[in-house]
């Protein structure tokens, strides 16, 4: 039983880091820049949802993107850097390229191009 447990640990680890990206993270909110550098994207589900400021070597202020569908996802933050959940919502986003917009709020996670 206890091997089984470890296996089962083991592959939980193995899949999150697997999901975890270096990205470049941007989390802008009312036109005020909260997170701009290069940071990792932890995505889960199937359909490109992610957060980023989380993981390992988080940021002081992190982001949710839950997609709803190619087009649209409903976003939130933490708003309060000593906050340890992302309770503040940034309502309902577009995709425009790599980033999820609306008139209040852009969260990016942008591939890092290499030369």
């Amino acid at each position: 039983m206890l091997r089984l447990i470890t296996i089962a640990a083991s592959l939980t680890i193995f899949t999150t880091v697997a999901s975890a990206k270096p990205v470049r993270c941007l989390i802008e909110v009312d036109h005020k820049v909260y997170l701009n550098k290069v940071c990792n994207a932890d995505f889960f589900g199937e359909d490109g949802s992610f957060s980023i400021g989380t993981g390992h070597n988080p940021s002081p202020y992190f982001a949710y993107v839950h997609r709803q569908d190619k087009r649209t996802a409903d976003g939130s933050w933490n708003a309060d850097p000593q906050s340890t959940h992302a309770h503040t919502d940034l309502g309902l986003l577009v995709r425009h390229g790599e980033c999820w917009v609306n008139k209040h709020a852009k969260i990016c996670a942008s591939k890092i191009h290499r030369k």
